[in-house]
């Protein structure tokens, strides 16, 4: 008797291909078993309720802020009863950052880390070599580089789309010394309005679409345009530091916004699920470790345009020079990310938070009020968790 296991995915190269490319690998080591991915769109992998997919699907390429709602609504399955002590191991030696911990959660293991990725920088080295400029080191740097860009008819750009938005507010807080959502209060009031009018500042000089954009959008107008030089807080994507159509980007460190160097730059990724509706749990983990397996991570998931999530095919020479330095353009900055708020209730704290934040770098209301709301906001929804 056939096993059939649906799954959802988000549409990119980087989430799709190497798991369809994967279907046809996995059914020739075990036969009874087959496997469909439907894609959907990147705004709704990060926004979209589990609930309306876990009633559809088996499997679930997910986001780890939604954990804590996850397993309170009993959405994915605990996965600890169907990973080995073995398969714990090469899980716990093979981590990048806390990729792997961001799946744990109250003694459970709800995910597994098959793609790895943080906020990191990334530039066009023909467009600053045009420009007789470097990448900065600090934010005066970023700064100055963005204004001096502009005499070049260049610019900085920043994905500020709302969910964008905010998540550069949780990267320059960590960075800075200060994560937010450590305590009962979001964001010490004088500190976060600072840092809002420090990011107001970053965007007035970025390029004008900045606010609109998501990492994706950004990093597609980077590579078929002239027109971005540098950006300074994206999520990493090897697909477009790689020899393919249109002109490659190199990925690096986030700017310093302190003296912390790059750390914190806020955690991302992509978890490999198992939804609550699954009959066959067994075979669901089975997969989910067997695309996992360092061996797999670093020739085929990266070859069929995946980005790992294995230390393993991080430290590979191959897939650095495959990927144009990105791995060791941007290790240290995923080493020591930033791993967010994962309690019930905080998803939907996060996306109105963008919303505000976005409509702040576009000139409404004050940062004062902002931080005022970030506060209540996040006490109301920690009580209710």
């Amino acid at each position: 008797m056939t096993i059939t296991l649906e799954g959802i995915t988000w549409d990119h190269p980087r989430g799709r291909t190497p798991l369809e490319a994967s279907i046809a690998r996995y059914r020739a080591e075990r036969p009874d078993v087959a496997i469909n991915w439907t894609a959907r769109s990147l705004k709704d992998f990060g926004e979209l309720p589990l609930e309306a997919l876990a009633e559809r699907f088996d499997l679930i390429i997910f986001d780890h802020p939604f954990i804590g709602q996850a397993a309170k609504r009993g959405l994915l399955a605990d996965l600890s009863p169907h990973i080995d002590g073995a398969a714990r191991g090469w899980l716990d030696a093979g981590a990048v950052g806390p990729s792997w911990r961001s799946y744990h959660w109250q003694g459970g293991i709800y995910g597994l880390p098959v793609d790895a990725a943080a906020h990191v920088a990334a530039y066009r080295p023909d467009l600053l070599e045009q420009a007789r400029r470097f990448p900065p080191a600090s934010f005066d740097q970023l700064l100055a580089l963005a204004r001096d860009l502009r005499e070049h008819g260049l610019w900085v750009g920043v994905p500020a789309c709302p969910i964008d938005a905010f998540c550069m507010v949780l990267t320059l807080a960590a960075n800075l010394g200060q994560p937010a959502g450590d305590g009962a209060r979001f964001i010490e009031p004088q500190f976060g309005a600072a840092l809002l009018e420090r990011l107001k500042q970053l965007v007035s000089l970025c390029h004008p679409s900045s606010v609109e954009m998501n990492p994706i959008q950004m990093l597609d107008q980077a590579t078929c345009g002239d027109e971005i030089a540098y950006i300074p807080y994206t999520f990493g994507y090897t697909n477009y530091s790689r020899q393919v159509a249109g002109k490659p980007l190199r990925f690096t460190d986030i700017v310093a916004a302190g003296a912390l160097g790059c750390s914190g730059a806020l955690l991302g990724g992509a978890g490999f699920g198992v939804t609550g509706r699954c009959r066959n749990v067994a075979e669901a983990a089975h997969y989910g470790l067997w695309l996992c397996r360092p061996d797999y991570q670093r020739t085929h998931y990266l070859e069929d345009g995946g980005q790992p999530g294995m230390l393993q095919a991080w430290n590979d020479p191959a897939c650095d020079s495959a990927t144009g330095g990105f791995f060791t353009g941007t290790l240290r900055t995923l080493s020591s990310a930033y791993l967010r708020p994962r309690f019930a209730g905080y998803v939907p704290f996060f996306e109105e938070s963008g919303i505000r934040t976005n409509a702040f770098l576009k000139g409404n209301g004050s940062a004062g009020d902002l931080v005022s709301w970030l506060n209540h906001a996040y006490g109301a929804a920690l009580k209710a968790a």
